[in-house]
C-alpha cells in the first residue's frame, strides 16, 4: 500500500507539471495583443492571501487601507481565520472565502480590474486560479515565465523587509506610501469578551505572553514560559499576565500567576494586544499585531528560511518598528534559547515601561 501511495503521488505531481506547462502555453497564445496596465483605471481590486496566515494578512492591511483611502474598492480572497480577524476592519468591500474546489463564478462576475497575489507560489492550482479569475490585470511576485500574471515584481532581496513588497504594489497603482502602517481593529464582541474576563482585576500593567506558534521549532518551552512569568512577577509586581494562544494549548500549560481568556480566538488576541503594555512572542502573527498598535515587544526568532524563496524569515518578517526588541538565535529551536537571554530583554522593557508610567516630579529651583 505504501508503494502504491508513493506511485500515485509521483503520478499526480507529474500530471500537475504537465497541466501547468499546457496552461502556460495557452496563456502565451492568449496574451497576444493585450493592452498595457493603466493604473488610473484600476479601481476594483482583489487581494489574495490563500494560505490564510494571520501575520501575512496583518501586514497586508496596510495595502488595504492605503488603496481604500485613495478611492479603490478592495475585496479579499482568503480563509476563515483571516476573515474573522478582519471583521473589525472597515475598509474591505467584500471578503470571499477561498475553497479550492468551489466555483469561481461569483468572483468572475465582479470583473476585477486588478488581482494582487502576494505569495511566491507557482503551483498549477494557483496559476489556474489566476487565469480563471479573468481580471483585467494581475500582479504577482517572482512570477517571470508565468504569463497568467501580467506584471511580475522581482522581490528576492534577503535584506528587505516584507513591507517593501507591499509598497511596490502601492507605487505600481499610483498610491503614495511614504509611511506604511498596519490597520487592525478588534471586533465589538472580542472587546466585550476580554472586558468581561478582566473585570474586577486590579493591575498597573498588562503583559501578554504568546508561548506557541504554528511550528514547534518556534515555540517557547513550558520551562521558558514559567521562568518568564516568574521574572515578570518579581520585576513588575502589580502586573497582570495574560497568555495568548489556542485555548487548549494554553490551558494545558497550567500556569499559576497568570490568566487566559476562555474561548480565545484571533479576535480576542487582537484586543489583548491592543490593551497590553508589553508583549512577549515568538510568533509573527502576534508580532505584527503588536506593530499595528505600536506596543512594546520582545520577539524571539530562530533562523529558519522561508519555504518558497529560501529567504531569512527573521529578516523579512522582523518586527521592524522602534518599540520592538528582536532576539535572533542560531539555535534550531526557540525552546533551546537560554531563558536568561530572553529575560534580560524583558527586564529592560519592564524598566522602560515603568519609567514611562512614573509620574513626573517637579524639582524646586
Amino acid at each position: 500500500m505504501k508503494l502504491f501511495g508513493k506511485i500515485t503521488r509521483v503520478k499526480n505531481l507529474l500530471l500537475r507539471k504537465v497541466k501547468l506547462r499546457l496552461l502556460i502555453s495557452w496563456c502565451l497564445m492568449r496574451k497576444r495583443g493585450n493592452r498595457g496596465f493603466e493604473a488610473a483605471n484600476a479601481k476594483k481590486v482583489l487581494l489574495l492571501r490563500l494560505d490564510d496566515k494571520i501575520g501575512d494578512m496583518v501586514v497586508a492591511t496596510g495595502v488595504i487601507k492605503k488603496l481604500a483611502d485613495s478611492g479603490h474598492q478592495v475585496s479579499v480572497l482568503s480563509g476563515e481565520a483571516c476573515k474573522n480577524m478582519l471583521s473589525g476592519v472597515k475598509h474591505i468591500a467584500k471578503f470571499y472565502i477561498y475553497q479550492r474546489r468551489e466555483s469561481l463564478r461569483a468572483l468572475k462576475k465582479q470583473h476585477f480590474d486588478v488581482v494582487i497575489d502576494f505569495d511566491d507560489v507557482t503551483t498549477y492550482e494557483r496559476c489556474r486560479l489566476i487565469y480563471k479569475l479573468g481580471a483585467r490585470h494581475t500582479i504577482g511576485f517572482n512570477k517571470q515565465g508565468y504569463p497568467m500574471y501580467d506584471t511580475s515584481i522581482d522581490f528576492l532581496n534577503a535584506d528587505t523587509h516584507i513591507t517593501e513588497r507591499h509598497k511596490r504594489v502601492l507605487r505600481l497603482l499610483g498610491v503614495g506610501c511614504a509611511e506604511y502602517c498596519y490597520d487592525l481593529e478588534p471586533t465589538s464582541a472580542s472587546v466585550d469578551k476580554v472586558s468581561a474576563a478582566l473585570a474586577g482585576l486590579h493591575y498597573n500593567a498588562l503583559i501578554a505572553i504568546n508561548p506557541f506558534t504554528g511550528s514547534e521549532d518556534k515555540d517557547l518551552s513550558r520551562q521558558q514560559t514559567q521562568d518568564i512569568i516568574s521574572l515578570i512577577k518579581s520585576r513588575a509586581k502589580n502586573s497582570l499576565i495574560v497568555l495568548i494562544g489556542q485555548e487548549s494549548k494554553v490551558a494545558a500549560l497550567n500556569m499559576a500567576d497568570c490568566i487566559y481568556i476562555p474561548g480565545s480566538t484571533v479576535n480576542t488576541a487582537v484586543e489583548i494586544v491592543k490593551r497590553a503594555d508589553l508583549i512577549i512572542s515568538p510568533d509573527t502573527s502576534i508580532v505584527h499585531m503588536a506593530c499595528a498598535f505600536n506596543k512594546r515587544l520582545v520577539a524571539i526568532y530562530n533562523q529558519r528560511k522561508l519555504k518558497d524563496t529560501g529567504l531569512p524569515g527573521h529578516v523579512i518578517w522582523s518586527p521592524n518598528y522602534g518599540n520592538a526588541v528582536q532576539i535572533v538565535t542560531e539555535k534550531e529551536n526557540v525552546s533551546d534559547v537560554p531563558v536568561e537571554v530572553i529575560n534580560q530583554q524583558i527586564g529592560e522593557q519592564i524598566a522602560l515601561m515603568e519609567n514611562e508610567r512614573s509620574p513626573r516630579r517637579e524639582v524646586a529651583l
